[in-house]
């Protein structure tokens, strides 16, 4: 049986319940994943809380079979021996999160069909590929949420990938533009809970001070990222202010198209993160679709001046003219002249700056975490 408690504030009066939660994610990523990281920050705030958390990774997912040609099937015969037989020595893991001491996780060695997957009283589907798992569970493995962060449709199989909105399962959106898309597809059973910034990390130090010029951007290959904007607009700026420090992260290498007067970090852990917002005073971001997007948030609550596109998801957040600068994906013309504005107009920026590190101190994952563990509850038998 469940544990009772009592529970304060809006729900007084009202028991709450110690749950049995598991999330179904895709296999592990090496690097950080935005996508990842909200379920892991929700699975330690829930643990927390003293509900029993399982955070289950697919070893392998029907949807996209490996190619087979001999050389990968020497690979994979290989990897499948060493996985059983060495299990001690390389045992799966997440590298660049800490977990709650509560958390559970477990990565399976093939597909989380119903057999293999742990009895619960919430299952959480968080991608398109592990909703149409989820939809075939028993319903020992818990009443069915999806957690949706994307259209998910990058991958070549978006009729299939949108098929799964229309699923029986409670579902929760990330972002304002993701609430309208799913109303727009006739969807009811459906609640917009924001992702949230984590604000003990990212700060923007003792005070909200006046900052040194400097530019930071994200940069990422994949096309719909953006990822040849935010160089090409970042040439232009050291072109027009060659004295500009300007700097780069991402999870993959060096770019070899980058100037070699740019700084570059490859894939620095949160903390080395939350030190480059702080030392920095204007982000640039150029994706072209977002279903949140965090590191425009993370940046703002960190002391940073937002100047990127319009990736629909950011708008819960970003607000034109008033706490950021925005224009739409792909119009680097327009961007560069937009990072121009700031960078010459210290007015301009000092009030965005304000705007902006206000408006994000709204968005913490004690909140989120409240809307999210009450939608939980209103669906537990």
């Amino acid at each position: 049986m469940l544990r009772l408690i009592s529970i304060s504030g809006s729900e007084s009066g009202i028991t709450k319940r110690h749950l049995r939660i598991t999330f179904l994610l895709p296999g592990p990523p090496s690097v950080p994943v935005g996508g990842y990281r909200v379920v892991y920050t929700y699975a330690n705030y829930l643990a927390e809380r003293g509900h029993r958390v399982e955070i289950v990774h697919a070893g392998k997912l029907g949807q996209f079979p490996a190619p087979q040609p001999s050389s990968w099937r020497t690979l994979r015969n290989a990897w499948r021996y060493w996985s059983r037989i060495k299990p001690a020595i390389i045992p799966p893991h997440v590298s660049w999160h800490i977990f709650h001491p509560r958390v559970k996780l477990s990565f399976l060695p093939g597909e989380p069909v119903n057999r293999v997957m742990p009895a619960s009283d919430i299952i959480v589907a968080t991608a398109w590929t592990t909703a149409e798992y989820v939809q075939g569970y028993a319903k020992e493995k818990g009443e069915p949420f999806y957690l949706i962060q994307h259209l998910e449709t990058w991958q070549g199989k978006d009729e299939r990938a949108l098929a799964t909105w229309h699923f029986p399962f409670h579902k929760i959106v990330v972002s304002h533009w993701l609430h309208a898309e799913g109303t727009k597809r006739g969807l009811e059973d459906l609640i917009h809970i924001p992702i949230a910034v984590d604000h003990q990390l990212f700060h923007p130090g003792k005070s909200l001070t006046r900052r040194p010029l400097s530019i930071l951007g994200m940069y990422h290959p994949a096309p719909w990222k953006g990822g040849q904007d935010m160089l090409a607009v970042m040439t232009r700026l050291h072109e027009r202010y060659p004295s500009l420090p300007i700097s780069l992260f991402g999870t993959g290498i060096r770019p070899k198209e980058l100037p070699s007067s740019f700084r570059y970090v490859q894939n620095p852990s949160q903390a080395e993160l939350a030190v480059l917002y702080r030392s920095h005073a204007i982000f640039v971001h150029t994706s072209y679709l977002e279903g949140w997007a965090l590191p425009p948030a993370e940046a703002m609550a960190s002391g940073c001046v937002f100047v990127g596109t319009d990736s629909r998801g950011n708008r819960d957040y970003a607000i034109p003219n008033v706490n950021a600068l925005l224009v739409e994906p792909g119009h680097i013309e327009e961007l560069f002249a937009q990072i121009s504005r700031v960078i010459e107009h210290e007015d301009l920026r000092d009030r965005l700056q304000h705007e902006g590190f206000n408006t994000l101190q709204t968005f913490t994952w004690e909140d989120s975490t409240d809307m999210l563990e009450q939608y939980f509850l209103r669906y537990v038998p």
